[in-house]
């Protein structure tokens, strides 16, 4: 009896196994859903557009610049990237001469190549940490690097939506 109960037991676990390993999707590790920022910059109209390189002054006190893009090569643990990506860089300098402090964190950037997939890369390797998480103080300034990889050629454009409290920034140039 104790023999037919286990084989009836192994039976029920490996068809139970079997069909939930049917259930799971395939993962790339690639974030192809740019819509975690979009929905923050695409829809709504930009405020204000300017092009790599241009410093912008957003009124109130505060000016962004957005450095030329340059290509680099991702580290071997970079998030995100997927080997065929055009893999640019570029820094993004935030002076806040007003006299509250801003919270930088709230930045939020949607990026895109004509129809391609773009998405944002984290990369200690190469010191691309994203937006810092400390409010920037009154009367300071700070510089971070800010990395995208997209599934597109050198030479297409890169078009980023940036929304910084009550701005939505067009910011245009092309991949390097």
């Amino acid at each position: 009896m104790n023999k037919k109960r286990f084989a009836q037991a192994l039976i029920l676990g490996l068809t139970a196994t079997t069909t939930l390993t049917g259930c799971g999707k395939s993962d790339t590790g690639l974030n192809t859903n740019p819509g975690d920022a979009s929905e923050f910059t695409e829809s709504i109209a930009p405020t204000v557009a300017t092009g790599f390189g241009a410093a912008l002054d957003l009124g109130s006190d505060l000016t962004i610049t957005f450095q030329e893009n340059v290509v680099f090569t991702p580290g071997a643990y970079a998030s995100n990237y997927q080997k065929g990506m055009v893999a640019n860089k570029f820094d993004v300098t935030v002076k806040n001469k007003s006299s509250n402090s801003l919270d930088l964190a709230n930045m939020a950037i949607s990026m895109k190549s004509a129809n391609a997939v773009c998405v944002d890369i984290l990369d200690g390797d190469n010191n691309i940490n994203g937006a810092p998480t400390e409010p920037l103080a009154a009367g300071a300034s700070t510089t971070f690097t800010y990395g995208v990889g997209c599934l597109s050629i050198v030479g297409a454009p890169l078009e980023l939506g940036v929304s910084l409290n009550e701005d939505v920034i067009e910011v245009t140039g092309t991949l390097k």
